[in-house]
């Protein structure tokens, strides 16, 4: 039990306070879009794709007409954008309307750089990559100390501040073990998804480079591009549109899903470079088919991102987050001082056993597997669902820290 002690210790070390950052970013990015404001001056065209969860509208991704460099972005996420309905063709939101808070924009931004990779641009991503990583085998270490643990401080009294903290700590974390476990390991496969997926977009504009360099696109009406990758790509269907700009060599670039995918967006489409003209015979087209490992990425990314769409699952997932954070917090403050301040503990006269150690944690798994799974069939049954597995570890574990019994 000491070698896996001291593997637990080193590996929290090197991670905790980057995993700390990772819980308290993304407890407020959860809730991004009821926090975030935009103000759209008059801009020029970069992008249109569909809105997500809004029907028939359209998003507009724009820029200043005056701009030398493009906004860090990919397909029609990231800058500035506007909605339009092309219905009534009406703008949703003005290019005139003015931020309330312009700041929050500014921070939630910040917040995503640092969540996603530290804010210091593509190395980020493997940096935060292989912190996912050494997060949950930090993880898995402590659970396999939990048992042997418990039994030895079954032992002592508790009477020493440094055991009860102890204590604490244990309590916290073991109840959001599967909830952390998950978050990180799906945020390996994330980080791993994008590294892949920016080499895949890189060999894919290398070639379009080299197959259309001795063109430029013409720009057609949306309808008219949209009817020409159509025709060229009959069985996709088209996630995106990047407009022929100074920023990509005038070409088209379209983003294209498999046919019967409910989500294409997830794998941000099949890049499809095209030079369109007015003649068709002369139009041009350069991709390449998107790699057999991407397959079963979007499962992966839906358990960390897409799974908690309604108001009450992310007030959980707040909660729950809150629940990991306060068992990192212990834990730093465990090693602290254990490390610093010397602590003795009773030992008790009265024989102690514990019996059903694992029970409650492996309830708590499973129910918070569950809370993960059920939503990625997203309707107000399934919800309601996760809603309840989400609840119940939490009242359960509340009455035992009430009362403070032990599992």
């Amino acid at each position: 039990m000491s070698k896996i002690y001291k593997i637990h210790k080193w590996l929290s070390i090197v991670s905790v306070l980057f995993f700390l950052m990772f819980c308290i970013t993304g407890l407020v990015l959860m809730f991004r879009t009821e926090l975030n404001k935009q103000t759209y001056p008059s801009k020029d065209i970069l992008n249109i794709s569909p809105a997500m969860g809004a029907g028939h509208i359209l998003r507009y991704r724009i820029i200043d007409s005056t701009a030398t460099v493009a906004p860090p972005a990919r397909m029609g996420m990231g800058g500035d954008y506007a909605l339009y309905n092309p219905n009534t063709k009406a703008l949703i939101t003005t290019h005139h309307e003015t931020s309330a808070h312009p700041w929050v924009r500014s921070i939630l931004h910040t917040l995503h750089q640092l969540h996603t990779r530290l804010d210091i641009g593509k190395t980020g991503i493997y940096i935060v990559t292989i912190l996912s990583f050494l997060c949950a085998l930090s993880i898995i270490s402590g659970i396999f100390l939990y048992g042997p643990f418990r039994k030895s401080f079954a032992k002592s009294a508790v009477l020493s501040n440094h055991m009860k903290l102890s204590s604490l700590h244990r309590e916290f974390a073991m109840v959001a073990t599967v909830w952390g476990f998950i978050l990180c390991i799906t945020g390996v496969w994330i980080g791993g998804f994008f590294i892949a997926n920016d080499s895949y977009n890189a060999d894919v504009l290398h070639t379009a480079q080299q197959e259309l360099s001795s063109d430029q696109s013409e720009i057609l009406q949306p309808s008219e591009a949209i009817s020409r990758i159509m025709k060229a790509y009959p069985d996709r269907q088209l996630i995106s549109i990047d407009y022929p700009s100074k920023f990509n060599d005038h070409h088209y670039a379209f983003y294209l899903g498999a046919e019967n995918d409910d989500d294409p967006a997830m794998f941000l489409g099949q890049p499809v470079y095209a030079n369109l003209h007015t003649d068709s015979t002369k139009d041009m087209y350069s991709t390449k088919t998107i790699p057999w490992y991407f397959t079963g990425m979007t499962t992966m990314i839906n358990l960390h991102i897409h799974n908690h769409n309604t108001m009450v699952l992310k007030i959980l997932w707040a909660i729950w987050d809150i629940v990991l954070i306060i068992g990192i917090i212990t834990g730093i403050m465990m090693t602290i001082k254990k490390k610093f301040v010397k602590s003795r503990a009773i030992e008790s006269k009265a024989p102690v056993e514990i019996q059903h150690v694992w029970r409650k944690p492996i309830l708590y798994s499973i129910l918070v597997l569950l809370g993960f799974i059920v939503p990625l069939w997203s309707n107000p049954i399934t919800n309601s669902i996760a809603a309840i597995c989400l609840t119940i570890p939490l009242i359960v574990f509340l009455i035992s820290l009430i009362r403070g019994n032990n599992y």
